[in-house]
């Protein structure tokens, strides 16, 4: 079909950077199973050598409402810096009336008290979008601005953080064409990369759901292990009152 197309989303690189972290992590961490005492026959053991680390499981899968914190580097400050002009200008595919705020903390995955602590003096609620061009009419600025872009997401050390971000900007920067040519009335294709949109928010739902399924296995885990070696009345082990059964303590009722 002719006019324009909105490429779709890939999880590709995200996955496999995902699949290699999982990979480093059986083969280099520790055992979080507990040993239960002498003559206690305990499920416990089972639940926590199952759901394995609950604190991993938090960052195994992409998050965008998961904001990034922490230091900033200098190839993130330079993107950063690089993309206001292009703001202010109006040389961005960006909707009319759009924060710089929310811009800058939507694309660089930021927190938005974390920008304001490093640009005091940017105006950053105050600046607003006002469409120009919608792109970037010197071809050398517009590489300029790839390249810092590029050099940003290389500057990330950790994989699936790394793939992680890059998969982010290209969904937001899709996101605001998408919008920009929804207000112009410009048609386009955008089938295949709504059914990307789709996918992605079917895969983070799930994510979610397994995340907290391992915490509360982890947590009935520690609460067994607790009861365990504890001489009173637990939450599923009740030493005080066994029936002369020394080797089957555990109530699940």
């Amino acid at each position: 079909s002719g006019g324009l197309e909105m490429l779709p989303l890939s999880f590709a690189e995200i996955d496999a950077a995902q699949r290699l972290s999982g990979y480093n992590k059986g083969n280099g961490g520790g055992d979080l199973t507990f040993k239960a005492p002498p003559g206690k026959r305990m499920h416990a053991e089972l639940l926590l050598s199952s759901c394995g680390d609950p604190c991993a499981s938090e960052s195994n899968f992409y998050d965008p409402s998961s904001p990034r914190t922490g230091k900033w580097s200098e190839e993130e400050i330079a993107f950063r810096d690089e993309m206001v002009p292009h703001f202010v200008e109006g040389s961005l595919p960006l909707t009319h009336g759009l924060k710089l705020i929310e811009f800058l903390s939507g694309v660089l995955k930021s927190k938005p008290s974390r920008l304001t602590k490093k640009m005091k003096h940017a105006k950053l609620s105050t600046r607003h979008f006002h469409f120009d061009t919608g792109y970037i009419r010197s071809a050398e600025r517009a590489r300029e601005l790839s390249r810092l872009e590029q050099c940003f997401v290389n500057s990330i050390s950790d994989p699936v953080e790394r793939s992680e971000i890059k998969f982010h900007m290209r969904r937001e920067w899709r996101d605001h064409l998408a919008e920009r040519l929804t207000a112009l009335r410009i048609q386009f294709d955008a089938e295949e990369w709504l059914r990307s949109v789709d996918a992605m928010d079917r895969r983070i739902t799930l994510a979610k759901s397994r995340s907290r399924m391992v915490k509360r296995r982890f947590m009935m885990g520690k609460a067994m292990e607790k009861d365990a070696s504890s001489p009173t009345p637990g939450i599923f082990i009740d030493q005080t009152n066994n029936g002369g059964r020394d080797g089957d303590d555990v109530d699940l009722e």
